[in-house]
């Protein structure tokens, strides 16, 4: 084999056949590239790394020739990568034995988990992902492919590959689709001009975000009839797509939209979401429209809301379901809730 392991000292004037890193303090990344030609002067350095031994190759020609029978680590996560990533991904970001897929498009990222947890259980590679259903932006990393040796069979390598395009697309991005959103703003001391209406601002920003837009907006009473009526002119609708209820969310007597949505929905997915914050939640549809009730805590929680997690959806044409949103206690207990509401003392 071309390539072989010799001390520091007898590697002067040889090339370096992969990456070493160095960890400090404050570093962490490439000592030197593979490709480098070890000078005199990056002994020391090497030893200082704790590097007393490196792959070497005695020119470069001699380092293109590989590593005979075995893959090494720089083609092999690659090779994995491009076999793991979808639709809306790019793979690129080849470093220290490790390849990053990340976003092309804004859209929601897509995850094949079983696919994932097969291959982590394989022993020779690790796939580190983002969540599956987390909504991400162009250019933002999806997940990391390393190898853990330094080289891996090629028969082994074409198996795992094997398993990643039998289950095409492990990872993908699923693009945003434009959406238009009717907006009800109930609140009584809103409609009367006792308070200003704050959550407007809010609702509009997250639709934005996720690829919609706001194309009708009313401020109506805690009356249940009045907000039906609103709320199934927005459902009739050729120019809405999804309708937005927000206020009088709670069990509070004065609080009627709760009410209001189940008289205009065709189904009741859930009212009460185990997400903090914005707990009081209720998901519907009404003719395939989805109707969200969303509490005025979203006023508070402008930051992040229960908003992130149903518009991106809304957004990819997914429904909405039963057990996706009870899923959502497994972690629903946020940052931006804890940090406050839960504040220690």
């Amino acid at each position: 084999m071309p390539i072989k392991l010799v001390k520091v000292e007898d590697a002067v004037g040889k090339v370096l056949a992969y990456d070493v890193s160095a960890v400090t303090k404050n570093f962490k990344g490439a000592l030197f590239r593979k490709g480098h030609v070890i000078r005199a002067e990056d002994v020391e350095a090497l030893k200082n790394t704790g590097h007393y031994y490196v792959y070497v190759a005695d020119s470069p020609e001699e380092l293109s020739k590989g590593w005979g029978t075995e893959v090494f680590e720089d083609d092999a996560v690659r090779e994995l990568a491009e076999a793991l990533a979808g639709p809306g991904t790019v793979v690129k970001g080849l470093a220290e034995g490790k390849a990053t897929i990340y976003a092309l498009i804004d859209g929601v990222f897509k995850l094949r988990a079983d696919a994932l947890l097969a291959i982590n259980m394989s022993g020779d590679f690790v796939v580190v992902a983002r969540r599956d259903g987390t909504p991400v932006r162009c250019g933002e990393p999806l997940a990391v492919v390393d190898l853990i040796p330094l080289t891996v069979k090629r028969a082994v390598l074409d198996g795992v590959k094997d398993h990643a395009r039998r289950n095409y697309p492990v990872v993908s991005v699923k693009p945003y689709q434009p959406f238009r959103v009717g907006l009800a703003v109930v609140g009584t001391e809103v409609y009367e001009g006792r308070i200003k209406d704050a959550a407007t601002s809010v609702i509009e920003a997250k639709v934005k975000q996720y690829g919609g837009t706001l194309v009708a907006r009313e401020v109506l009473p805690d009356d249940e009839g009045v907000i039906a009526s609103k709320l199934r002119e927005y459902v009739e609708s050729d120019e809405v797509d999804v309708i937005i209820a927000t206020g009088g969310m709670s069990v509070d007597p004065t609080d009627r939209t709760p009410h209001a949505i189940r008289i205009v929905a065709d189904e009741v997915v859930a009212y009460g979401v185990p997400y903090k914050p914005n707990t009081m939640t209720m998901v519907a549809y009404a003719k395939g429209k989805p109707v969200i009730g969303v509490p005025s805590s979203i006023i508070f929680f402008r930051e992040k809301n229960i908003l992130d997690i149903l518009l991106p959806k809304i957004a990819t044409r997914e429904k909405i379901t039963r057990e996706e949103l009870a899923s959502l206690g497994n972690g629903g207990l946020t940052e931006e809730f804890i940090r406050r509401k839960l504040r220690r003392g």
